[in-house]
């Protein structure tokens, strides 16, 4: 207990305890909340509602509450165009973009240091998340983790097994993750310096995690299964009722105890219902079909599913039963828009440029969120260099710039700055806090990584031409190494691989089996070593043959009374070309009688069928034939 209590009452930098900071936000008119302490965040929490957005053009980060209102914002120059993000942890915030971190506390809104991260050698972005104990950075690729919130970044290793999935958190803080090679799921919790792997999805399978309430869960897409998972390892998998196909893209939340699951081969997203999985019971019982285009990975919110289409630039909101709510489009501009949900569980649209912004709120509306003017030069706050702490220019909290009066002043004079008609939270005769002591500039070096294998081809398509499969990709990335070559294999009814050159981008499968469907997988290749594989699934049909319906006299019977051999026989049908393990309905005729007799049968697995011992006739005269659903046979005089 005397541990904890020493976390949180030992300042941080910039001088100000969690007490002091939270009054200072109220005198920023930050929207913001005190959580009690958990076992988990070791002490007082500064939870800030609402979502932080950057302006890269206009050098501004400005703060968005729930309600779709901006009330605050601050100057930070030197932010990347395109790939910059803002997340917020305990007390402060981060500017991430590229392989640089920027923190400011969320009270003062004053940059407080510059960071600079090791890049990732294939160029990739990495996810954020905020959560408690972080916010993270995870690069999936790479297997790789940073966490925020200390005084400086930790870099924490992901642990053995390859490439990640989607990391997701639980409400505690927990962050999981799933190793796509090994199926391995691992767990960082809040506090913890390294992962926990005791946990494993059966391996080979495809699938990825979400989190259903406090719980988290393992989809399976070869099972079509909900696993829960803890640190102890798998639970009970249930079974949906639904098959999910191995490129679902799944909600990383639930809504309600429902969650989303998106088919992008189909243009479907499912609403599978999981409120029953403690009790061993999950059912997918809605389904809806969506208009043609390209949709990210649905985020669920309060009491919507977020669907966003950055091909047809729109945003859909859909209720936990799957009825649409709103739609909204963007602007048809070459803009990337991403969805982040929030710790309020709000979801926000959020344009590369930070002026595309909504709010989704209550029921599904969509809550256009008006930007501001940008940062004045009063409020300037240069990014510090990478490993370079500014000291901030005024002690108090700015929004709107301070008075050029206040700038001027001596630090030494009890005065603060303060925001115009803005209380500060003291007197006008208290101190501000002493300014924190000089500290010596931590070093930090830059790593240059080693090659690794490739990353994951996209855009993998398996296509039928007659008997034989057509496989088509795109170009891995290198990840530092040139790919040498693609590793294809394929299994089902036979089974067999083939490496291909670097610069192929297809080929083709011959010499398969009918009636099987093959799983295909391919694979980059460099000098690293192989990486992580795509994979599909397609059916090869059955050779396609021409239907036909044959009779002709079988054996001698007799049937009836006045059905007797010689003149009695049976009539022998012949059926073939016809789908495989299908009802049939085969009707007999006669010129002299019509339709006279008739029965449903099941061909083979080759599509054929014969019945001799079901249609007697006296054949006296007359012409026999039959119709098998709908094909008519040959014209038999009666004997």
């Amino acid at each position: 207990m005397t541990s904890r209590l020493l976390r949180v009452l030992r300042p941080r930098r910039g001088g100000r305890l969690p007490l002091i900071l939270l009054a200072l936000v109220v005198a920023a008119g930050v929207t913001a909340a005190v959580t009690d302490a958990s076992a988990s965040s070791g002490g007082l929490r500064f939870a800030q509602l609402g979502h932080w957005i950057a302006q890269p053009k206009e050098n501004t980060v400005f703060h968005v509450n729930g309600n779709g209102a901006v009330d605050a914002k601050f100057r930070a120059e030197g932010m990347d165009s395109e790939d910059t993000q803002v997340v917020q942890g305990d007390t402060a915030g981060y500017v991430l973009g590229g392989n640089r971190a920027v923190r400011f506390g969320k009270s003062t809104l004053e940059v407080e240091e510059g960071y600079k991260l090791q890049a990732p050698a294939n160029g990739e972005e990495p996810v954020a998340l905020e959560a408690k104990g972080g916010p993270y950075y995870v690069y999936p690729e790479q297997g790789r983790i940073v966490r925020f919130g200390g005084d400086d970044p930790v870099t924490i290793p992901a642990g053995p097994g390859g490439p990640l999935g989607t990391p997701v958190v639980t409400p505690d803080g927990t962050l999981w993750l799933q190793h796509r090679d090994s199926n391995g799921l691992c767990l960082l919790t809040p506090e913890a310096e390294q992962v926990d792997c005791r946990a494993s999805a059966p391996a080979g399978h495809a699938g990825s995690l979400t989190v259903v309430g406090k719980q988290a869960v393992f989809v399976d897409t070869d099972a079509d299964t909900f696993t829960p998972v803890d640190g102890n390892g798998l639970g009970r998998p249930v079974r949906i009722g639904r098959d999910l196909p191995a490129d679902a893209k799944i909600a990383t939340a639930d809504m309600s105890g429902r969650v989303a699951v998106l088919d992008p081969g189909a243009s479907q997203m499912h609403i599978v219902d999981a409120t029953g999985l403690g009790q061993g019971r999950v059912a997918a019982d809605i389904s809806v079909t969506l208009p043609p285009g390209k949709y990210e990975t649905p985020v669920a919110g309060r009491d919507a599913v977020v669907l966003l289409d950055n091909q047809g630039k729109s945003v859909r909101t859909f209720d936990r039963d799957g009825r649409q709510q709103r739609e909204g489009l963007l602007p048809k501009d070459k803009q990337t828009t991403r969805l982040s949900r929030g710790e309020d569980q709000r979801v926000y649209v959020e344009g590369s440029q930070g002026d595309q912004v909504y709010v989704v709120g209550d029921r599904g509306r969509l809550d256009k969120v008006t930007p501001p003017a940008p940062a004045g030069k009063d409020d300037r706050r240069p990014v510090p260099p990478p490993g370079e702490t500014t000291p901030p220019a005024n002690p108090g909290p700015t929004v709107n710039g301070p008075t050029q009066q206040s700038a001027n002043r001596p630090r030494n004079q009890g005065t603060t700055t303060t925001p115009p008609n803005r209380p500060t939270g003291r007197t006008q005769n208290q101190a501000p806090a002493d300014p924190p002591p000089n500290r010596p500039t931590p070093q930090r070096t830059t790593t240059t990584n080693p090659p690794s294998p490739p990353g994951l081809p996209p855009g993998l398509r398996a296509t039928v031409s007659g008997g034989n499969i057509r496989v088509s990709w795109g170009a891995a990335k290198e990840n530092g190494s040139a790919v040498t070559g693609y590793r294809v294999t394929w299994s089902g009814g036979s089974s067999g691989s083939r490496t291909v050159g670097r610069n192929t981008r297809s080929t083709t499968l011959s010499g398969l089996t009918r009636a099987k469907n093959y799983k295909i997988t391919v694979a980059a290749q460099n000098a690293a070593g192989r990486g992580t594989a795509a994979s599909t699934r397609v059916l090869l049909p059955a050779a396609a043959t021409s239907r036909s319906v044959r009779v002709s006299r079988g054996g001698g019977t007799t049937h009836s009374p006045d059905c007797n051999r010689p003149d009695c026989a049976w009539i022998k049908t012949e059926i073939r070309g016809f789908p495989p393990n299908s009802s049939m309905d085969i009707d007999i005729y006669s010129s002299r009688w019509g339709r006279f007799n008739g029965v449903k049968l099941t061909t083979n697995e080759k599509g054929y069928l014969m019945v001799d011992d079901r249609f007697a006739y006296n054949g006296s005269g007359g012409t026999i034939w039959a119709t098998v659903n709908g094909v008519s046979s040959n014209r038999l005089s009666s004997w």
